[in-house]
């Protein structure tokens, strides 16, 4: 048991470094690149690298998970890897990794709601003092140092409750399947959705004809498609079946450490609350992940 949860906390941190990278790795890639060019190719670099897996282990699905793995490619990727780049064109990469530590908050309300799930004594203090520590952060981050209710963090909100959508989703549906196998069909399966985007409905074709100009930039992205999404997803899932939606979901806290540290080394400011919004978070962490 212990080295079960000494593993579990080891894929959570892990996982919160390389998904608290993205938001800089965004920022970076927006310099150059187009939203919809970036969600696109993302996920269809992860599509490239997931496919032979997804060969390989094609025979463990059923006909009746196809349609639940398709929504959780849906849900759990295609529009969160969107409304991301759309949100990061008007807030910086800080506000965006602060802003996805509302997923547990959703992952929980949904469970509670839709799959009778029974929230502990210290899932609820956690998730609380978590969500304060969170909404410091947001009230002061940005260079201001004040609230700035701008309109497309709210896309991050949204990819936030679609996460927790998908956490119940894999939880409560999927949990015979291998997380390999989740991943792989989930985000294989949107292929054609994000190929049809990638060259119809964004500047990717002539970006592509002018590689020189934008190598840096698309490098960028293809760190976020193979490492942020096809590596960081198989590990997510993982830790769902190790441990529970909810802790899963816990790398949504962790996640606003990475981002904001790398944020301010790119030159973003941090104050003393969000400091202490900082604690609070990792507060809450430790409070979520103890048994009553």
């Amino acid at each position: 048991m212990k080295n079960k949860n000494l593993l579990a906390w080891s894929l959570l941190i892990l996982l919160a470094i390389i998904w608290g990278s993205s938001p800089i790795l965004i920022k970076k890639a927006l310099v150059k690149l187009d939203p919809f060019e970036i969600g696109a190719l993302r996920l269809t670099l992860a599509s490239f690298v997931l496919m032979p897996f997804l060969l390989k282990n094609l025979r463990e699905i059923k006909r009746k998970d196809y349609f639940i793995l398709f929504i959780s490619g849906i849900v759990g990727n295609v529009i969160p890897y969107f409304l991301y780049p759309i949100a990061q064109t008007k807030i910086d990469s800080a506000t965006s990794g602060v802003l996805t530590s509302l997923t547990p908050f959703f992952a929980l309300i949904i469970g509670v709601i839709f799959y009778k799930l029974k929230a502990t004594k210290n899932n609820i203090i956690g998730l609380i003092i978590g969500f304060i520590g969170t909404f410091l952060l947001i009230l002061f981050s940005g260079s201001s140092g004040g609230f700035t209710a701008d309109v497309f963090g709210l896309f991050v909100v949204a990819a936030t409750l679609l996460y927790g959508i998908n956490l119940n989703l894999v939880k409560y549906h999927l949990n015979h399947l291998k997380p390999i196998t989740i991943t792989s069909f989930s985000i294989v399966s949107i292929l054609p959705i994000t190929l049809y985007i990638l060259f119809f409905l964004s500047p990717f074709y002539d970006h592509l004809n002018d590689f020189d100009f934008y190598k840096v930039e698309l490098g960028y992205v293809l760190i976020l498609g193979v490492l942020g999404t096809s590596i960081a997803t198989i590990i997510f899932y993982n830790l769902i079946k190790i441990k529970d939606t909810v802790f899963a979901s816990m790398v949504t806290y962790l996640m606003p450490l990475v981002a904001i540290s790398l944020g301010v080394i790119d030159g973003e400011k941090i104050n003393e609350v969000q400091l202490f919004g900082m604690a609070l978070i990792l507060t809450g962490v430790f409070i979520n992940g103890k048994k009553n």
